[in-house]
């Protein structure tokens, strides 16, 4: 075997992976139940049971103004390692104009006041509209807009639509974000 018959096969080799890694990130199954990993990283291409849209279908449903827009992604957490007397400032949290932020509903597993609000909350946006368009999204590569579709689905909504691309989608693709306060179910006890 010549010297240069070792370094291109090595070479084909590598390149045999990563077009197989690529691939293989781009082909994320969708699992059978909610996703109950780390929430940001490879998501599937499709939702069974919803539509995927991307910037242009977005706009144009959008437009015609009959959609409940959601935003799943997460509350930002104070950071566990920082001194209890040090001031926390997070990050303003930004959306598509006219979205409904309810973080962490996106969550594998909600607990049961959670799931509650979170019905609630549905029906009261949809005026209680089963047909009502209702589009999910995050960010990019972000389970919690995936898991709240699912969700909706499994609660009988039938016109549900994920936008994987997330807010910095819309932002990338030319549209403005707004600024964006939580809403969050009521604490018990209070």
């Amino acid at each position: 075997m010549s010297s240069r018959t070792v370094p291109f096969s090595r070479g084909l080799a590598a390149a045999a992976f990563a077009v197989f890694a690529i691939t293989a990130a781009a082909e994320v199954p969708e699992p059978q139940s909610y996703w109950m990993g780390p929430m940001h990283g490879e998501v599937p291409a499709a939702l069974s049971g919803a539509r995927v849209l991307h910037a242009p279908e977005l706009a144009v449903l959008l437009a015609q103004g009959q959609a409940v827009l959601i935003d799943a992604a997460a509350a930002p957490r104070r950071p566990d390692n920082l001194a209890p007397e040090a001031i926390w400032k997070p990050v303003p949290h930004r959306d598509i104009a006219g979205s409904i932020w309810l973080p962490d509903l996106g969550a594998g597993q909600l607990t049961p006041d959670q799931d509650s609000f979170y019905r609630a909350r549905l029906m009261a946006l949809t005026a209680n509209d089963l047909d009502r368009p209702i589009v999910f999204y995050c960010h990019p590569q972000c389970w919690a807009s995936w898991n709240a579709a699912k969700r909706a689905i499994g609660y009988g909504y039938r016109r549900v639509a994920w936008y994987p691309d997330g807010a910095e989608g819309w932002q990338d693709a030319g549209h403005k974000l707004v600024a964006a306060a939580p809403e969050v179910p009521p604490q018990a006890g209070h």
